[in-house]
């Protein structure tokens, strides 16, 4: 009986292929029996990616991987989990006699960095291993609306100067009251002098009358005084 050389080639390759499990723990409040039906894994390399779907045991089953480095990845719905790198490679079983067997190994994996730079291992062994696939983060699609909290409330801005402007109203007559005396004549002092009052001058008036242009060009407010008005010698001379 004659067996093609392109048939000997797939009984070789199935030979040569390894099988493994990506099972889902169950860590915490996180139970994988909740997981939709939609979640999936997929093995993939340079060519088409190989697709299992989530089994009743939490696990996901490859078989007939070929030697080569794949990544693994599990789509879910709710969840996001971590990537992982899967080495198949044909290794000999005992030195020098000749056989050779398949070993899995897996390795934590880092999107968008060097494909060398492998994180904790996940597993190493022959066929049948069973490489854990952890949960990384919970998918939220949508925003949550807040309650309310008085704190943030209180954290306004404007409600802030609200209480401010309202201490200040109502504290500084006590603290008038309770200053020191000679402290007092000078607030008073300075308050006549119109430091802190509206007293010979009004500062809104004196921004809203102020020249930027002559200001910026070194002009003082002397020569058109006294381009308005007479000078002091002609004042005198007149009396």
């Amino acid at each position: 009986m004659q067996i093609s050389i392109a048939t000997l080639a797939s009984l070789a390759s199935t030979a040569s292929a390894a099988r493994f499990l990506l099972q889902i723990p169950t860590t915490g409040p996180f139970n994988p029996s909740t997981l939709p039906s939609t979640t999936h894994a997929t093995l993939q390399a340079s060519g088409p990616p190989l697709d299992t779907y989530l089994t009743r045991s939490n696990t996901f089953s490859f078989a007939n991987v070929s030697a080569g480095s794949y990544l693994a990845t599990v789509h879910c719905r709710d969840y996001v989990f971590e990537p992982l790198r899967i080495d198949v490679s044909l290794e000999e079983a005992v030195e020098g006699s000749g056989d050779k067997k398949e070993v899995v190994k897996a390795w934590q994996t880092f999107l968008g960095n060097e494909w060398d730079n492998k994180g904790e291992s996940r597993g190493e062994g022959g066929n049948g291993l069973v490489i854990e696939a952890r949960v990384v983060a919970t998918k939220h699609f949508y925003q949550e609306r807040g309650g309310f909290s008085p704190l943030s409330f209180l954290k306004n801005p404007m409600i802030l100067m609200a209480v401010v402007s309202m201490g200040l109203m109502f504290g500084m007559p006590k603290l008038m009251e309770n200053m020191d005396p000679e402290m007092k004549e000078e607030f008073e002092e300075m308050k006549k002098n119109g430091v802190l009052g509206s007293g010979h001058t009004n500062t809104a008036q004196q921004i809203q009358n102020f020249d930027l242009a002559s200001w910026m060009a070194g002009k003082t407010d002397t020569g058109s005084a006294n381009s308005r008005g007479q000078s002091p010698a002609g004042q005198q001379k007149k009396r």
